[in-house]
């Protein structure tokens, strides 16, 4: 589309169209049928690309088609070309989530689950399963969070693709009140969110007794138990070493009859320490329970 540069004798200054003067005599500019014929055709071309018909007598069709729906599609999802961005898009792809919805059944997640936040509801345990991370484009994410009573397994649907903390796993587990962002980074599931700090060295772990937990200012607790020998003592062996230093322990003898715990000097280390039990009448006994809690760093 262009001025009809082309066409000799119209009267074009300097390319565009000039009215007529007539104090100077200089006549206007005349418009070729062709060129009218075409400017026309290319507005009738977006008028009826929007499903309009043309209507000699309406001004503002134009207008209406450029703000047709039937116009400006929206792209498909992850859709990555040049095309004009409709607010749908920009929404889905920018904005809040796409959409939200729960489950509380075991269930396989889709390619149209990605942008959406999902809550994991319900009173007993399932397993839900991530897309293929193979089928989606880097950057796409699931939102999960979990308000189920029991706990929720998220799996990969293929190989160890979940990845929390710098991990590969197939598997991890959301607990009540946790939630989680899967964002696909290079043919993984990076996870972000309260779910995935159990699974960083940092906050690491183990349930039971004995036990410990470690915390990001690199303190960690450590429990147990023990039963004394014939001398009323016991060594503790600590779960896991302290990697810098042992500081404190405080020990109870588990029985009704008031006897006291305490540690034998210079027997501590970064692995365990020597305890030993005392009756009020100093007497000592093999098979005294004792539970300890150790700190250290």
């Amino acid at each position: 589309m262009d001025y009809p540069k082309s066409v000799p004798g119209i009267g074009l200054v300097n390319g565009r169209f000039v009215d007529e003067n007539p104090l100077s005599g200089t006549p206007g500019s005349l418009i070729p049928a062709t060129w009218g014929n075409s400017v026309t055709q290319e507005i009738l071309g977006v008028v009826q690309a929007a499903g309009l018909t043309p209507n000699e007598a309406s001004n503002n069709q134009l207008l209406g088609a450029l703000r047709s729906p039937a116009l400006f599609q929206t792209a498909p999802q992850f859709d990555a070309g040049r095309t004009a961005a409709t607010s749908e898009f920009v929404q889905r792809a920018l904005g809040n989530y796409a959409n939200a919805r729960g489950i509380s059944t075991s269930t396989q997640l889709t390619v149209a689950d990605v942008g959406y936040a999902i809550g994991l509801g319900g009173n007993a345990t399932f397993t839900v399963t991530l897309p293929d991370a193979a089928t989606v484009p880097n950057g796409a994410t699931i939102s999960l969070h979990c308000r189920n009573s029991a706990p929720v397994t998220v799996a990969s649907k293929t190989g160890s693709q979940i990845s929390p903390q710098g991990a590969y796993l197939s598997s991890i587990v959301m607990n009540t009140g946790e939630s989680a962002n899967f964002i696909r980074e290079s043919g993984t599931w990076t996870v972000y969110g309260t779910a995935s700090l159990k699974y960083a060295s940092s906050f690491s772990g183990m349930v039971g007794n004995p036990g410990y937990q470690k915390y990001p200012s690199g303190n960690i607790d450590q429990w147990g138990y023990g039963t004394t020998d014939a001398n009323g003592e016991v060594y503790v062996t600590f779960p896991i070493s302290f990697p810098t230093a042992f500081v404190s322990v405080v020990a109870t003898h588990v029985g009704g009859d008031g006897a006291m715990v305490i540690m034998i000097s210079g027997s501590a280390s970064q692995q365990g320490c020597r305890l030993k039990v005392r009756d009020a009448h100093a007497s000592v006994s093999a098979g005294w329970g004792v539970t300890y809690f150790a700190k250290g760093y």
